[in-house]
């Protein structure tokens, strides 16, 4: 027994993609949302690795072990981690 597979058009594809999207409920689309802005910050990620690859270099390691060891800057939140770097951009 032959199958056939269809192809369809990127005009059909997204039709039928539209079609599926107007009958999800608020809820349906809500999680749809939510599982695409996953998809983006997969996506982003993997670029960024395959950019710059997933072991931190000599100086972020060294910043690391620094802190490890009670030395360096701590910031209570990210305004004053904001505010530091405004400072150290002004020297």
């Amino acid at each position: 027994m032959t199958t056939q597979t269809e192809e369809l058009s990127p005009a059909t594809t997204t039709q039928s993609l539209f079609r599926g999207i107007s009958e999800l409920s608020d809820e349906g689309l809500r999680k749809l949302a939510e599982y695409v802005r996953r998809l983006n910050e997969e996506q982003e990620i993997a670029a960024l690795e395959a950019k710059y690859g997933t072991t931190p270099n000599v100086e972020t390691i060294a910043a690391i072990e620094e802190l490890r060891a009670g030395k360096g800057k701590r910031f209570n939140n990210i305004d004053e981690l904001m505010a530091n770097l405004l400072d150290e951009n002004d020297d």
